[in-house]
């Protein structure tokens, strides 16, 4: 079994191996995008090749029975990388080897699938809920505190410190969530955590939300400046005068 995990970790490093080299002043975008998912394709094929390699010698006689002909494997090889293709290669090769390390059955697709999928417990990560907590109740909003894992404090930062303290939880959530479930899979799959992230469809969502929120408040206001006997309309005075007034407890 030795000698099969060293076979397995030289397998996952040849997947670190660049496709080919190009002359990347010369490329436009368009072409750099194409080389890349043709890159990607070609990893993730290789993978898929080196997972049944995994699979054969860990289970010669399953592995026959399942695959009887060549063509049966070929056809297998194809269900299995439309499967797993939304995974990293190396993770499809990781989850391989978890498989291996954790069952004594011939493991199928759908085994393979969860294997692929992010476990926060599994990477020393909080779940979203706790990192969101964390994130919402740190005396500190910087880098130096003491997080459970930076990935919560990039979450939060992405997310916005404002919107963490002053919005909703079922507004604020999500934002969160997806933020720190993107930065997670980065652990998983060792790339750059500061790289920036897209903003989703959650981040329109929120400003509609406070958008609505500022329109009710500005229409308590004016129905409470109506019951004063203020104008509205009067000019930025009368709202200092309503907003003074408040504070005072008046």
């Amino acid at each position: 079994m030795k000698k099969g995990n060293e076979l397995i970790n030289q397998l996952s490093k040849n997947l670190q191996t660049p496709a080919g080299q190009t002359d990347s002043s010369s490329t436009s975008t368009n072409q750099t995008t194409s080389r890349e998912t043709l890159q990607r394709a070609q990893q993730t094929k290789y993978a898929i090749n080196t997972l049944f390699t995994m699979l054969e010698a860990a289970f010669p006689l399953k592995f026959k029975k399942a695959f009887p002909t060549d063509a049966s494997l070929v056809e297998a090889k194809k269900v299995w990388i439309q499967g797993l293709g939304e995974f990293k290669p190396a993770r499809i090769v990781r989850a391989g080897q978890k498989a291996l390390d954790t069952t004594k059955f011939f493991p199928d697709l759908s085994e393979i699938r969860e294997h692929c999928k992010l476990h926060h417990d599994e990477m020393g990560l909080k779940k979203p809920l706790q990192a969101y907590y964390e994130a919402c109740y740190a005396p500190e909003q910087t880098r130096d505190y003491r997080w459970s894992h930076i990935a919560v404090y990039l979450a939060a930062r992405e997310t916005g410190w404002m919107t963490l303290r002053s919005e909703a939880q079922s507004v604020a959530f999500p934002i969160f969530e997806r933020n720190y479930n993107i930065l997670c899979n980065r652990v998983l799959d060792g790339e750059d955590l500061e790289t920036s992230i897209m903003k989703g469809i959650e981040d329109s969502r929120s400003k509609e939300a406070v958008r609505v929120a500022n329109e009710q408040a500005e229409q308590a206001l004016r129905k409470t400046m109506t019951k004063q006997g203020i104008d509205p309309d009067s000019g930025r005075s009368a709202f200092e005068k309503l907003k003074q007034s408040l504070s005072n407890g008046q």
